[in-house]
């Protein structure tokens, strides 16, 4: 019983220090000099840039992987995929054709593994499709989505995120199209998560 209640207790001292956990406009992120739209409704946004390519995103993707499982119902975290060069624009699209299907919890992964465990260049449309023919993913429907409407306009949505969020490094993220951090500012991928944690509460709390 004594172990129980040591527990408990232990959990709560947690919980408040988090809780009570501050961080810093200007050093540990920074607000937008104006907002910019969100795409989760009444949700509260948290969008990270990445880009399949950037072995730093690789190494974030089971970290924050694993903190979207712990967000309540009134955060929506948002995938984006950034272009940095031409190279990377084939790896985007591939992440928005299978948003497109459905299958982005099959692929986000996959494709992650392909190109930096299994070293696959993933530069064309045909050794990205042959990754989604591995899943088990249509290929006839995922080439008839990769010049789609919808593909471009994600695209072009995305770009525009990034240019209004300032962003120059991935990864990074946006909160609810008024706050932006990164691991140069925050320090660190857990202390970035942390940041991103206090922000969601910061307009949590703006919105009561």
């Amino acid at each position: 019983m004594k172990k129980v209640f040591g527990g408990i207790l232990v959990s709560l001292l947690l919980a408040g220090t988090a809780a009570a956990q501050s961080f810093e406009e200007g050093q540990d992120y920074r607000k937008l000099s104006s907002e910019t739209r969100t795409a989760t409704g009444d949700r509260i946004e948290v969008r990270e840039f990445f880009s399949y390519a950037c072995p730093g995103c690789n190494a974030f993707y089971p970290l924050v992987n694993q903190w979207s499982e712990t967000l309540d119902d009134d955060v929506e975290l948002v995938h984006s995929p950034v272009v940095f060069r031409s190279s990377w624009e084939n790896l985007a699209r591939a992440y928005h054709v299978a948003n497109a299907l459905d299958v982005t919890d099959v692929m986000h992964g996959a494709i992650f593994n392909a190109f930096h465990n299994e070293n696959q260049r993933l530069e064309t449309m045909d050794s990205l499709v042959a990754v989604f023919e591995e899943q088990g993913v249509d290929t006839d429907a995922v080439r008839a989505e990769w010049n789609g409407f919808s593909v471009d306009g994600a695209l072009r949505s995305v770009e525009r995120s990034a240019s209004r969020h300032g962003v120059q490094r991935t990864p990074s993220m946006g909160v609810n199209g008024r706050y932006y951090t990164d691991p140069e500012l925050a320090g660190d991928f857990d202390r970035m998560l942390r940041v991103v944690d206090y922000l969601v509460e910061k307009e949590r709390q703006a919105a009561q």
